[in-house]
């Protein structure tokens, strides 16, 4: 029995879509009759390995920052002034110059002194023989206990008239006491200066020491050591940074503030004494890990971050967050300094999915201030 043209031309068709089909799914396969890896993705959580990068969690800190306003002064600064009254004969003083210590800044006439020295120094030998030859005649009887002592006292009074003189040509000799930059003086050779006139100023500046105060409630975040910032108020100029170098003793009862002192090197110059600076610093506060804020995920429970388990797979770990930045989030919880944390691509991560090894690693701050206290004048900052 023939079958009917169309029926003939139906069959022929099913078999070459069968035969089409059957090709298909043999692509699929690869040659050790495993699935290709688009057919495992749907398969097993545990054979798929999802995109992601890893990153090393870090020790941090979370301390409390504080912004106020310091003023600047040398680590040592001295006004210069005249010991002495007479006419200035010597002036050695160059606004901005650096000095050492000993240098002569400015010479007063000395002239009367100076032969009061010489007198003394003239005479200082004859009255010291002469007490000795006293001395001897009394051990042999040949001269009174009265002339002798008269002898001594006469070379003690001597003695006392050198060092006198001595010291009234020094006075009129002002030096820098220590190494430092000079200051401006208007004096000039000829003038008449008196005893207590201020001369010049000297600072050392090699170390600038910033002032400031904070609230009596932040005193406890500050201590010796710590870590300051500083830079000028007007916000020109890098910030320098330096360390809590004093404290006071007590609380100022007008402003119930805690008056502090950081150490600043400054080799460049660039910190001037007298200037203002907006000072920030941050207590070491409790211990917390930082990790990147692509890391935070959260259920219903709260949020955790994915990291890398013993066996190489996703395992969820519930954290807290205890402070966020830009960038950078500071946590406690089941994660801990060293454990490897996905960073991005932690959507695709599923709870026990296989993860890859440390892919990056990125630099990451150890304390982060979690508040800000303004003393007065403060520059401000918001916790």
């Amino acid at each position: 029995m023939k079958l009917p043209g169309s029926l003939a031309a139906g069959a022929v068709v099913g078999l070459v879509i069968g035969a089409a089909a059957t090709a298909l799914v043999l692509t699929m396969r690869q040659p050790d009759g495993q699935d290709a890896p688009e057919a495992r993705m749907g398969g097993g959580r545990g054979g798929y390995v999802p995109a992601v990068s890893i990153i090393t969690a870090e020790a941090a800190s979370v301390g409390k920052t504080l912004d106020v306003i310091g003023e600047g002064r040398a680590l040592k600064s001295v006004a210069l002034t005249s010991e002495a009254t007479g006419i200035v004969d010597e002036v050695n003083i160059a606004p901005g110059k650096r000095v050492s210590e000993g240098d002569v800044l400015l010479r007063l006439n000395d002239e009367q002194q100076r032969i009061a020295l010489e007198r003394a120094r003239a005479q200082y030998p004859i009255a010291k023989a002469n007490a000795e030859r006293y001395e001897d005649l009394l051990n042999t009887e040949a001269a009174s206990e009265l002339e002798a002592e008269a002898a001594f006292n006469d070379y003690k009074a001597i003695e006392a008239d050198l060092r006198a003189a001595q010291f009234a040509v020094q006075q009129r000799t002002i030096r820098a006491p220590f190494d430092g930059v000079i200051g401006l003086t208007e004096i000039e050779p000829g003038d008449y200066v008196r005893a207590g006139d201020v001369v010049t100023t000297l600072d050392d500046t090699s170390s600038i020491v910033i002032e400031f105060a904070v609230p009596q409630e932040a005193a406890r975040n500050v201590e010796i050591g710590q870590k300051v910032t500083a830079r000028l108020a007007s916000g020109a100029g890098a910030p320098q940074e330096g360390a809590v170098t004093a404290i006071d003793s007590r609380v100022d009862p007008d402003t119930r503030t805690l008056r502090i002192e950081a150490t600043f090197e400054n080799e460049g110059g660039d910190l001037l004494p007298g200037a203002v600076f907006a000072v920030s610093t941050t207590s070491e506060g409790q211990p917390a890990v930082s990790v990147p804020g692509l890391s935070i995920q959260w259920d219903r429970a709260g949020p955790f971050v994915w990291k890398r388990g013993p066996e190489g797979d996703a395992v969820a770990a519930p954290v807290t967050i205890l402070q966020r930045t830009d960038d950078i989030v500071l946590v406690s919880g089941e994660v801990k300094p060293g454990d490897l944390v996905v960073w991005e691509g932690a959507d695709r991560v599923r709870r026990g999915s296989p993860l890859p090894g440390l892919t990056t690693r990125q630099s990451q701050p150890s304390s982060v201030g979690s508040a800000n206290a303004s003393g007065p004048g403060a520059a401000g900052g918001s916790e």
